[in-house]
């Protein structure tokens, strides 16, 4: 879409708001923060406050309002949704971002992603390292985040985060223990986790033959083991390290409800069971009945764990999961992707993982991807 007089008025908003003065509201512009004023008409009515900028609080209201009209306004929903991403970055990143959209004549609605979402939202690291780990229960049955046991209901724990901990960070593994990670099946990954035709998609699939061995991931207790809806044949287990995996559209069962199970158990054979088109396995990974992205933690292109700690961060009512020490890169003009993974000490490979792209993924300017702990900065 191109510029527009609104996208200009929001822009223009933002730079009061945060006091970028070097910013101009459009090309050639002096700047007059102290008497820029805007007004920007949403439809049939006004939205401003005493100070002349949008809270968070009422950006959040009008785009949940816009998103609610039967005709909804879907340019003016994007440019919202941009202002807001903007609003999240820190002040460099901004600056960059907004220089570049003004040399642009169409702007790039594509940076407004999921991956975006989660690294903004990126924890510091002074607040993860001064975080405690959930604690590891060799008997999960009693886990205190999750309360009573529940054996009948796949998802008895609803789909929201609850609890007083805004950051968490869970141990995958425990090798002293001897509790290590299996992949559930080696195969071809068909649909990863996000948004698909219109729905939520709350794991991934992945292909497989029908009696093909579907392994537990990590040691612990089968929560879940029956016949459910679109799942089909699905097994639940709840793990030593707090989370819970969902292994379903089986076409046999090789465990029961309340059987211990180790990484690399074998909890049921592949099939198409339930609402499927064809054999595969959906594999979930959810902590107190929130899915959360298996990529975060999986590298779905190896099999093999991204990380040893896990860490989770609510927002609102999801969690942002990132590999403890992860950091992220804001695409500039000239980036691609095997300059980013050199700069980093990565591959190629190892950042389309992670952040859910291919090769042939066009990069934009103001794009955030993750990146490893341990690259150069």
């Amino acid at each position: 879409m191109a510029r527009t007089p609104r996208l200009i008025r929001a822009l223009a908003l933002l730079i009061v708001c945060l006091g970028l003065t070097d910013v101009h509201a459009a090309a050639g512009d002096p700047p007059h923060a102290d008497t820029l004023s805007a007004l920007v008409m949403y439809g049939d009515g006004t939205l401003t406050d005493e100070n002349g900028a949008l809270t968070d609080a009422d950006l959040g209201d009008l785009l949940d309002s816009l998103c609610a009209l039967p005709d909804r306004p879907m340019d003016l929903i994007r440019d919202l949704r941009l202002f807001r991403r903007i609003r999240s970055m820190d002040r460099e990143a901004m600056a960059v971002l907004i220089d570049s959209l003004f040399e642009l004549d169409t702007i790039p609605y594509a940076l407004v992603n999921e991956i975006n979402l989660y690294a903004t939202l990126l924890p510091s690291q002074e607040e993860v390292e001064a975080l405690n780990m959930v604690a590891w229960r060799n008997d999960p049955m009693h886990d205190p985040a999750y309360g009573p046991w529940i054996t009948s209901d796949p998802n008895a724990y609803g789909k929201q985060a609850t609890g007083p901990d805004t950051t968490l960070m869970l141990r995958l593994v425990e090798q002293e223990q001897g509790c290590g990670f299996v992949m559930p099946i080696h195969g071809v990954l068909t649909s990863r986790f996000g948004w698909r035709e219109g729905r939520s998609h709350n794991g991934v699939d992945i292909d497989l033959e029908v009696w093909d061995p579907v392994h537990c991931a990590f040691p612990g207790v089968v929560r879940f083991a029956g016949v459910f809806g679109g799942f089909g044949r699905l097994v639940v287990v709840r793990h030593n390290n707090g989370l819970e995996t969902f292994y379903a559209h089986l076409h046999r069962f090789k465990v029961k409800v309340g059987d211990m199970v180790d990484a690399g158990t074998v909890v049921g054979l592949g099939g198409s069971s339930g609402h499927s088109t064809g054999s595969h396995l959906h594999f979930e990974v959810r902590y107190r009945g929130v899915p959360v992205d298996p990529a975060r933690l999986i590298d779905l292109s190896t099999g093999e764990l991204l990380c040893d700690t896990l860490v989770l961060r609510k927002v609102r009512t999801t969690y942002a999961a990132y590999p403890k020490g992860t950091r992220f890169h804001t695409v500039r003009k000239g980036d691609h992707l095997y300059g980013i993974a050199e700069s980093y000490g990565t591959s190629i490979q190892a950042l389309c993982a992670l952040n859910g792209i291919d090769r042939r993924t066009l990069l934009h300017v103001g794009q955030q991807l993750l990146v490893t702990a341990n690259g150069a900065p």
